[in-house]
Protein backbone atom coordinates (compact mmCIF):
# COMPACT_ATOMS: atom_id res chain seq x y z
CA UNK A 1 0.00 0.00 0.00
CA UNK A 2 0.91 3.24 -1.10
CA UNK A 3 2.23 5.26 2.41
CA UNK A 4 0.60 8.66 3.31
CA UNK A 5 2.38 11.58 3.65
CA UNK A 6 4.02 13.11 6.77
CA UNK A 7 1.62 16.07 5.91
CA UNK A 8 -1.23 14.52 5.84
CA UNK A 9 -0.67 13.12 8.71
CA UNK A 10 0.44 16.24 10.47
CA UNK A 11 -2.68 17.75 9.14
CA UNK A 12 -5.34 15.21 9.29
CA UNK A 13 -7.00 12.03 11.29
CA UNK A 14 -8.54 9.20 9.02
CA UNK A 15 -11.25 7.63 11.01
CA UNK A 16 -13.00 4.57 9.92
CA UNK A 17 -16.34 3.64 11.62
CA UNK A 18 -19.64 2.35 11.31
CA UNK A 19 -22.49 4.33 10.69
CA UNK A 20 -25.02 4.50 13.46
CA UNK A 21 -28.32 6.16 14.88
CA UNK A 22 -29.46 6.91 18.52
CA UNK A 23 -32.55 5.94 20.63
CA UNK A 24 -34.44 7.82 18.44
CA UNK A 25 -33.45 6.35 15.04
CA UNK A 26 -31.33 9.92 14.03
CA UNK A 27 -28.35 9.39 12.56
CA UNK A 28 -25.51 9.42 15.70
CA UNK A 29 -23.10 12.19 16.59
CA UNK A 30 -20.28 10.46 14.33
CA UNK A 31 -22.57 10.12 11.29
CA UNK A 32 -24.70 12.99 11.41
CA UNK A 33 -22.02 15.39 10.11
CA UNK A 34 -20.68 12.61 7.41
CA UNK A 35 -23.32 12.51 6.09
CA UNK A 36 -23.49 16.65 6.15
CA UNK A 37 -20.19 16.66 4.67
CA UNK A 38 -21.34 14.37 1.57
CA UNK A 39 -24.08 16.84 0.81
CA UNK A 40 -22.20 19.90 0.40
CA UNK A 41 -19.84 17.41 -1.53
CA UNK A 42 -22.48 16.99 -4.43
CA UNK A 43 -24.35 20.27 -3.76
CA UNK A 44 -27.63 18.91 -1.76
CA UNK A 45 -29.71 20.63 1.02
CA UNK A 46 -29.02 19.26 4.21
CA UNK A 47 -31.37 16.75 5.07
CA UNK A 48 -35.32 16.93 6.78
CA UNK A 49 -34.84 14.69 10.51
CA UNK A 50 -37.19 12.37 8.51
CA UNK A 51 -35.00 11.90 5.42
CA UNK A 52 -31.76 12.00 7.77
CA UNK A 53 -33.02 9.09 9.75
CA UNK A 54 -33.99 7.04 6.78
CA UNK A 55 -31.10 7.25 4.99
CA UNK A 56 -29.00 5.85 7.90
CA UNK A 57 -31.28 3.36 8.51
CA UNK A 58 -30.42 2.13 5.00
CA UNK A 59 -26.59 2.39 5.25
CA UNK A 60 -26.88 0.41 8.30
CA UNK A 61 -28.90 -2.12 6.26
CA UNK A 62 -26.89 -2.33 3.56
CA UNK A 63 -23.71 -2.80 6.09
CA UNK A 64 -21.63 0.00 4.98
CA UNK A 65 -18.43 1.28 6.17
CA UNK A 66 -17.28 4.95 6.26
CA UNK A 67 -14.03 7.10 6.49
CA UNK A 68 -14.04 10.70 7.60
CA UNK A 69 -10.81 12.52 7.04
CA UNK A 70 -10.57 15.70 9.86
CA UNK A 71 -8.57 18.02 10.30
CA UNK A 72 -6.54 18.23 13.38
CA UNK A 73 -6.86 21.69 14.38
CA UNK A 74 -9.89 23.25 12.67
CA UNK A 75 -10.41 27.35 12.82
CA UNK A 76 -12.77 28.53 15.47
CA UNK A 77 -16.23 28.92 14.00
CA UNK A 78 -15.54 26.52 10.89
CA UNK A 79 -17.61 23.28 10.18
CA UNK A 80 -14.16 21.57 10.31
CA UNK A 81 -14.96 21.26 13.66
CA UNK A 82 -16.98 18.55 13.41
CA UNK A 83 -17.55 17.65 9.88
CA UNK A 84 -14.93 15.85 7.90
CA UNK A 85 -13.16 17.53 5.22
CA UNK A 86 -13.57 14.28 3.14
CA UNK A 87 -15.84 10.92 3.04
CA UNK A 88 -15.85 7.72 1.88
CA UNK A 89 -17.86 4.75 2.16
CA UNK A 90 -17.49 0.92 1.17
CA UNK A 91 -20.09 -2.09 1.05
CA UNK A 92 -20.86 -5.09 -0.25
CA UNK A 93 -22.08 -5.60 -4.19
CA UNK A 94 -22.67 -8.61 -6.11
CA UNK A 95 -21.71 -7.96 -9.66
CA UNK A 96 -23.37 -10.49 -12.31
CA UNK A 97 -21.22 -12.31 -14.94
CA UNK A 98 -24.52 -12.72 -16.88
CA UNK A 99 -24.83 -16.65 -16.35
CA UNK A 100 -25.99 -17.50 -12.46
CA UNK A 101 -23.13 -17.02 -11.42
CA UNK A 102 -21.87 -13.76 -9.53
CA UNK A 103 -19.10 -12.13 -7.96
CA UNK A 104 -19.01 -9.51 -4.72
CA UNK A 105 -16.88 -6.40 -5.11
CA UNK A 106 -16.26 -3.62 -2.54
CA UNK A 107 -18.87 -0.93 -3.61
CA UNK A 108 -17.47 2.49 -2.81
CA UNK A 109 -19.56 5.27 -2.72
CA UNK A 110 -19.81 9.14 -1.37
CA UNK A 111 -16.60 9.99 -2.15
CA UNK A 112 -16.16 13.83 -1.42
CA UNK A 113 -13.26 16.12 -0.25
CA UNK A 114 -13.33 19.82 0.68
CA UNK A 115 -12.43 22.46 -1.95
CA UNK A 116 -10.89 23.56 0.69
CA UNK A 117 -8.31 21.21 1.46
CA UNK A 118 -7.39 20.04 -2.53
CA UNK A 119 -4.07 18.37 -3.66
CA UNK A 120 -3.68 17.99 0.25
CA UNK A 121 -3.37 13.64 -0.53
CA UNK A 122 -6.83 13.27 1.32
CA UNK A 123 -8.30 11.09 -1.77
CA UNK A 124 -5.45 9.56 -2.11
CA UNK A 125 -5.47 8.66 2.18
CA UNK A 126 -9.42 7.30 1.75
CA UNK A 127 -8.59 5.00 -1.77
CA UNK A 128 -4.79 3.53 -0.32
CA UNK A 129 -6.60 2.43 2.96
CA UNK A 130 -10.05 1.10 1.55
CA UNK A 131 -8.22 -0.70 -1.23
CA UNK A 132 -5.90 -2.18 1.49
CA UNK A 133 -8.98 -2.83 3.55
CA UNK A 134 -10.40 -4.52 0.27
CA UNK A 135 -8.27 -6.82 -0.09
CA UNK A 136 -8.23 -7.82 3.78
CA UNK A 137 -11.41 -8.61 3.51
CA UNK A 138 -11.11 -11.30 0.63
CA UNK A 139 -12.86 -8.86 -2.16
CA UNK A 140 -11.70 -9.79 -5.80
CA UNK A 141 -12.28 -6.52 -7.13
CA UNK A 142 -13.62 -3.21 -6.43
CA UNK A 143 -16.54 -1.06 -8.22
CA UNK A 144 -17.58 2.17 -8.29
CA UNK A 145 -20.24 4.69 -10.16
CA UNK A 146 -18.28 7.79 -10.80
CA UNK A 147 -19.21 11.65 -11.26
CA UNK A 148 -16.62 12.50 -12.88
CA UNK A 149 -14.89 10.56 -15.53
CA UNK A 150 -11.29 11.24 -14.67
CA UNK A 151 -10.64 10.85 -11.00
CA UNK A 152 -9.69 6.86 -10.82
CA UNK A 153 -8.27 4.95 -13.32
CA UNK A 154 -4.64 6.23 -11.47
CA UNK A 155 -6.39 4.50 -8.82
CA UNK A 156 -6.57 1.18 -10.94
CA UNK A 157 -10.05 1.62 -12.05
CA UNK A 158 -11.08 0.90 -15.71
CA UNK A 159 -14.68 1.66 -17.45
CA UNK A 160 -15.80 -1.36 -18.20
CA UNK A 161 -19.63 -0.31 -18.72
CA UNK A 162 -20.90 2.47 -20.90
CA UNK A 163 -24.27 3.77 -21.01
CA UNK A 164 -26.60 6.60 -23.14
CA UNK A 165 -29.27 8.58 -22.48
CA UNK A 166 -31.67 8.32 -25.31
CA UNK A 167 -35.09 10.18 -26.38
CA UNK A 168 -37.39 8.18 -28.94
CA UNK A 169 -40.02 10.47 -31.05
CA UNK A 170 -43.40 9.00 -30.51
CA UNK A 171 -44.79 10.15 -33.94
CA UNK A 172 -42.32 8.09 -36.10
CA UNK A 173 -41.97 5.33 -34.00
CA UNK A 174 -44.24 2.70 -34.55
CA UNK A 175 -45.44 0.33 -35.79
CA UNK A 176 -42.49 -1.51 -34.72
CA UNK A 177 -41.17 -3.80 -37.55
CA UNK A 178 -42.17 -7.24 -36.10
CA UNK A 179 -45.25 -7.59 -33.68
CA UNK A 180 -44.26 -7.52 -29.76
CA UNK A 181 -45.89 -10.38 -27.70
CA UNK A 182 -47.38 -11.11 -24.10
CA UNK A 183 -49.55 -8.69 -22.48
CA UNK A 184 -48.72 -4.79 -20.60
CA UNK A 185 -51.04 -4.21 -17.87
CA UNK A 186 -50.56 -0.88 -15.83
CA UNK A 187 -50.47 -1.81 -12.18
CA UNK A 188 -50.64 0.74 -8.64
CA UNK A 189 -46.57 1.52 -7.97
CA UNK A 190 -47.63 0.42 -4.54
CA UNK A 191 -48.72 -3.30 -5.77
CA UNK A 192 -44.90 -3.54 -8.08
CA UNK A 193 -43.39 -2.30 -4.45
CA UNK A 194 -44.51 -5.48 -2.83
CA UNK A 195 -42.07 -8.10 -3.40
CA UNK A 196 -43.13 -8.01 -7.65
CA UNK A 197 -40.18 -6.12 -8.98
CA UNK A 198 -37.72 -7.08 -6.99
CA UNK A 199 -38.34 -10.78 -8.01
CA UNK A 200 -38.49 -9.02 -11.87
CA UNK A 201 -34.79 -7.63 -11.15
CA UNK A 202 -33.52 -11.14 -9.27
CA UNK A 203 -34.27 -12.83 -12.54
CA UNK A 204 -32.54 -9.37 -14.68
CA UNK A 205 -29.57 -9.50 -12.75
CA UNK A 206 -28.77 -13.16 -13.13
CA UNK A 207 -29.09 -13.20 -16.78
CA UNK A 208 -27.40 -9.66 -17.24
CA UNK A 209 -23.67 -8.75 -17.41
CA UNK A 210 -22.55 -6.35 -15.76
CA UNK A 211 -25.35 -5.98 -13.17
CA UNK A 212 -25.31 -5.10 -9.97
CA UNK A 213 -27.61 -5.69 -6.53
CA UNK A 214 -29.32 -2.60 -5.54
CA UNK A 215 -29.05 -0.25 -2.53
CA UNK A 216 -31.60 -0.36 0.03
CA UNK A 217 -32.37 3.07 -0.51
CA UNK A 218 -32.92 2.87 -4.00
CA UNK A 219 -35.50 0.68 -4.32
CA UNK A 220 -38.19 3.23 -2.48
CA UNK A 221 -37.25 5.69 -5.66
CA UNK A 222 -37.71 3.85 -8.51
CA UNK A 223 -40.49 2.50 -6.87
CA UNK A 224 -42.07 5.89 -6.72
CA UNK A 225 -42.57 6.36 -2.99
CA UNK A 226 -39.64 9.09 -3.14
CA UNK A 227 -38.06 11.21 -5.37
CA UNK A 228 -34.37 11.59 -5.67
CA UNK A 229 -34.49 14.23 -3.07
CA UNK A 230 -35.90 11.75 -0.32
CA UNK A 231 -39.37 13.64 -0.79
CA UNK A 232 -42.39 11.63 -1.24
CA UNK A 233 -42.92 11.26 -5.10
CA UNK A 234 -46.09 12.37 -7.63
CA UNK A 235 -47.47 11.51 -10.84
CA UNK A 236 -45.35 7.97 -11.29
CA UNK A 237 -47.33 5.44 -12.88
CA UNK A 238 -46.13 1.64 -12.76
CA UNK A 239 -46.69 -1.64 -15.78
CA UNK A 240 -46.01 -4.73 -15.75
CA UNK A 241 -45.22 -7.28 -18.81
CA UNK A 242 -46.47 -10.84 -18.85
CA UNK A 243 -45.80 -13.35 -21.50
CA UNK A 244 -48.77 -15.03 -23.42
CA UNK A 245 -51.24 -17.69 -21.09
CA UNK A 246 -48.47 -16.71 -18.05
CA UNK A 247 -49.50 -15.19 -15.27
CA UNK A 248 -45.81 -14.36 -13.87
CA UNK A 249 -44.60 -11.05 -14.43
CA UNK A 250 -41.19 -11.00 -16.38
CA UNK A 251 -40.42 -7.43 -17.22
CA UNK A 252 -42.01 -3.73 -15.43
CA UNK A 253 -41.42 -0.14 -15.72
CA UNK A 254 -41.97 2.90 -13.69
CA UNK A 255 -42.48 6.25 -15.39
CA UNK A 256 -43.76 9.88 -14.60
CA UNK A 257 -45.03 12.50 -17.80
CA UNK A 258 -42.98 16.03 -17.15
CA UNK A 259 -44.85 19.10 -19.27
CA UNK A 260 -43.10 21.61 -21.05
CA UNK A 261 -42.50 22.78 -24.18
CA UNK A 262 -43.28 19.03 -25.34
CA UNK A 263 -44.84 16.58 -23.06
CA UNK A 264 -41.90 13.96 -22.37
CA UNK A 265 -42.59 10.53 -20.34
CA UNK A 266 -39.66 10.02 -17.98
CA UNK A 267 -38.74 6.41 -17.10
CA UNK A 268 -37.49 6.07 -13.89
CA UNK A 269 -36.83 2.25 -13.74
CA UNK A 270 -37.08 -0.36 -16.55
CA UNK A 271 -35.92 -4.19 -15.78
CA UNK A 272 -36.62 -6.78 -17.50
CA UNK A 273 -36.21 -10.85 -17.06
CA UNK A 274 -36.69 -11.38 -21.32
CA UNK A 275 -35.79 -9.23 -24.65
CA UNK A 276 -39.81 -9.67 -25.31
CA UNK A 277 -40.59 -8.26 -22.40
CA UNK A 278 -38.77 -5.12 -23.12
CA UNK A 279 -40.16 -4.66 -26.41
CA UNK A 280 -43.80 -5.08 -25.35
CA UNK A 281 -43.15 -1.91 -22.72
CA UNK A 282 -41.27 0.16 -24.86
CA UNK A 283 -44.35 -0.22 -27.37
CA UNK A 284 -46.30 0.38 -24.12
CA UNK A 285 -44.57 3.66 -23.66
CA UNK A 286 -44.66 4.77 -27.18
CA UNK A 287 -48.42 4.27 -27.35
CA UNK A 288 -49.40 6.59 -24.65
CA UNK A 289 -51.49 9.32 -26.18
CA UNK A 290 -50.55 13.25 -25.52
CA UNK A 291 -46.80 12.73 -25.11
CA UNK A 292 -44.51 13.68 -27.85
CA UNK A 293 -40.87 12.10 -26.73
CA UNK A 294 -40.00 9.09 -24.46
CA UNK A 295 -36.34 9.80 -22.23
CA UNK A 296 -34.34 6.58 -21.22
CA UNK A 297 -31.03 7.85 -19.13
CA UNK A 298 -29.99 4.00 -19.30
CA UNK A 299 -29.49 2.75 -22.93
CA UNK A 300 -27.16 0.10 -23.26
CA UNK A 301 -25.06 0.73 -26.13
CA UNK A 302 -26.77 -2.19 -28.46
CA UNK A 303 -29.87 -1.20 -27.70
CA UNK A 304 -32.56 -3.62 -29.68
CA UNK A 305 -34.91 -0.97 -29.79
CA UNK A 306 -33.25 1.20 -32.65
CA UNK A 307 -33.77 -2.43 -34.80
CA UNK A 308 -37.40 -2.72 -34.00
CA UNK A 309 -38.54 0.93 -34.91
CA UNK A 310 -40.68 1.48 -37.52
CA UNK A 311 -38.47 4.37 -38.16
CA UNK A 312 -35.28 4.10 -36.54
CA UNK A 313 -34.32 7.78 -37.12
CA UNK A 314 -36.94 8.38 -34.07
CA UNK A 315 -34.40 7.33 -31.75
CA UNK A 316 -31.48 9.89 -30.58
CA UNK A 317 -28.34 9.76 -28.51
CA UNK A 318 -28.64 12.51 -26.04
CA UNK A 319 -25.45 11.51 -24.52
CA UNK A 320 -23.19 8.88 -23.60
CA UNK A 321 -21.05 8.53 -20.74
CA UNK A 322 -18.90 6.10 -18.46
CA UNK A 323 -20.63 3.96 -16.10
CA UNK A 324 -19.43 0.71 -14.25
CA UNK A 325 -15.83 1.25 -12.82
CA UNK A 326 -14.08 -2.59 -12.07
CA UNK A 327 -10.84 -2.36 -9.57
CA UNK A 328 -9.19 -5.98 -9.95
CA UNK A 329 -7.43 -6.77 -6.36
CA UNK A 330 -6.76 -10.57 -6.95
CA UNK A 331 -6.20 -11.50 -10.36
CA UNK A 332 -6.73 -14.94 -9.88
CA UNK A 333 -9.87 -14.67 -8.16
CA UNK A 334 -11.77 -12.62 -10.85
CA UNK A 335 -10.49 -14.38 -13.75
CA UNK A 336 -11.26 -17.61 -12.14
CA UNK A 337 -14.95 -16.48 -11.28
CA UNK A 338 -16.12 -15.51 -14.53
CA UNK A 339 -17.41 -17.54 -17.40
CA UNK A 340 -15.77 -17.42 -20.74
CA UNK A 341 -17.07 -18.31 -24.51
CA UNK A 342 -13.97 -20.01 -26.16
CA UNK A 343 -11.08 -22.05 -25.06
CA UNK A 344 -7.61 -21.13 -24.99
CA UNK A 345 -4.24 -20.20 -22.88
CA UNK A 346 -3.14 -16.97 -22.57
CA UNK A 347 -0.32 -15.62 -20.25
CA UNK A 348 -0.81 -12.06 -19.13
CA UNK A 349 1.49 -9.34 -17.39
CA UNK A 350 -0.18 -6.74 -15.34
CA UNK A 351 1.03 -3.79 -13.89
CA UNK A 352 -0.41 -2.10 -10.78
CA UNK A 353 0.63 1.37 -9.32
CA UNK A 354 -0.83 0.53 -5.86
CA UNK A 355 0.77 -2.84 -6.26
CA UNK A 356 -2.27 -5.45 -5.43
CA UNK A 357 -2.40 -6.86 -9.28
CA UNK A 358 1.20 -6.83 -10.20
CA UNK A 359 2.04 -10.00 -11.41
CA UNK A 360 2.39 -12.59 -14.34
CA UNK A 361 -0.71 -15.05 -14.66
CA UNK A 362 -1.41 -17.97 -16.72
CA UNK A 363 -5.09 -18.11 -17.45
CA UNK A 364 -6.15 -21.45 -18.77
CA UNK A 365 -10.08 -21.36 -19.88
CA UNK A 366 -11.35 -25.38 -20.65
CA UNK A 367 -14.85 -26.26 -21.61
CA UNK A 368 -15.70 -22.37 -20.49
CA UNK A 369 -13.52 -23.04 -17.12
CA UNK A 370 -10.78 -20.67 -16.23
CA UNK A 371 -8.21 -21.79 -13.95
CA UNK A 372 -5.52 -19.09 -13.13
CA UNK A 373 -2.07 -19.50 -12.31
CA UNK A 374 0.40 -16.50 -10.97
CA UNK A 375 3.92 -17.37 -12.53
CA UNK A 376 5.53 -14.41 -11.08
CA UNK A 377 5.59 -11.51 -8.60
CA UNK A 378 6.78 -8.78 -11.70
CA UNK A 379 4.87 -7.61 -14.87
CA UNK A 380 7.91 -8.06 -16.94
CA UNK A 381 8.03 -11.29 -17.30
CA UNK A 382 8.03 -13.12 -20.50
CA UNK A 383 3.94 -13.09 -21.37
CA UNK A 384 1.56 -13.05 -24.64
CA UNK A 385 -0.50 -9.71 -23.28
CA UNK A 386 0.80 -6.59 -21.14
CA UNK A 387 -1.64 -4.10 -19.43
CA UNK A 388 -2.22 -2.20 -16.04
CA UNK A 389 -4.43 -3.13 -13.74
CA UNK A 390 -6.97 -0.65 -15.08
CA UNK A 391 -7.21 -1.67 -18.67
CA UNK A 392 -7.77 -5.60 -16.91
CA UNK A 393 -10.76 -3.91 -15.19
CA UNK A 394 -12.22 -2.19 -18.21
CA UNK A 395 -12.17 -5.77 -20.35
CA UNK A 396 -13.07 -7.78 -17.39
CA UNK A 397 -17.20 -7.86 -18.56
CA UNK A 398 -16.15 -8.52 -22.44
CA UNK A 399 -17.81 -4.78 -23.39
CA UNK A 400 -14.37 -3.44 -24.31
CA UNK A 401 -12.15 -5.53 -26.51
CA UNK A 402 -8.65 -5.97 -26.24
CA UNK A 403 -8.47 -5.36 -30.18
CA UNK A 404 -9.50 -1.72 -29.54
CA UNK A 405 -7.36 -1.13 -26.19
CA UNK A 406 -4.17 -2.28 -28.32
CA UNK A 407 -5.02 0.18 -31.30
CA UNK A 408 -5.06 2.55 -27.88
CA UNK A 409 -2.02 1.69 -27.15
CA UNK A 410 -3.51 0.63 -24.16
CA UNK A 411 -2.79 -3.23 -24.22
CA UNK A 412 0.49 -4.59 -25.92
CA UNK A 413 0.70 -8.06 -26.93
CA UNK A 414 3.47 -10.55 -28.10
CA UNK A 415 1.63 -11.53 -31.05
CA UNK A 416 -1.36 -10.18 -32.76
CA UNK A 417 -3.10 -13.32 -32.05
CA UNK A 418 -3.35 -12.81 -28.39
CA UNK A 419 -5.71 -10.10 -28.35
CA UNK A 420 -8.22 -11.71 -30.94
CA UNK A 421 -8.00 -14.89 -28.98
CA UNK A 422 -8.84 -12.66 -25.75
CA UNK A 423 -11.54 -11.16 -27.23
CA UNK A 424 -13.10 -14.35 -27.76
CA UNK A 425 -12.56 -15.48 -24.43
CA UNK A 426 -13.99 -12.62 -22.57
CA UNK A 427 -17.39 -12.45 -25.50
CA UNK A 428 -20.69 -12.20 -22.99
CA UNK A 429 -23.92 -14.46 -24.18
CA UNK A 430 -25.46 -10.90 -23.58
CA UNK A 431 -24.39 -6.97 -23.75
CA UNK A 432 -23.11 -6.04 -20.47
CA UNK A 433 -26.30 -3.58 -18.99
CA UNK A 434 -25.88 -2.01 -15.50
CA UNK A 435 -28.75 0.03 -14.22
CA UNK A 436 -27.78 0.27 -10.91
CA UNK A 437 -25.95 3.65 -9.51
CA UNK A 438 -24.58 3.54 -5.76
Amino acid sequence: MAPINDEFTDRFDLREFTPGTDADGAPDARTAPWMEAVGLGFHEASASPELAARMASHFIADNETFLGVHVKDPLPGSVDETWPVGTFTWFRKALSWGDGSSVDTQAISAVTVRPTERRRGILRAMMTHALQRGVDEGYAMASLTASEGTIYRRFGFGCTIRERAVSVRRNRSLPFVAPTSGIVTVVPTAWLADGVGKDVFARFHERTPGSMIRNTGTWPVVFGEYGPDGEKAKGVRAAVHRASASDEVDGYVTWRVDEGDETTVKILDLVYATDQAYLSLWEFLLSIDLNDVVKYNRSRLDDPIVAALGDNRAYDVDHEEDHVWLRVLDVAATLSSRPYAADGTLVLAVSDALGHATGTYRLDVVSGVGTVTRESDVADAPSDVQLDVADLGALLLGSVSPVTLAAAGLLRASNPAAPLLLRAMLLPARTPHGITYF
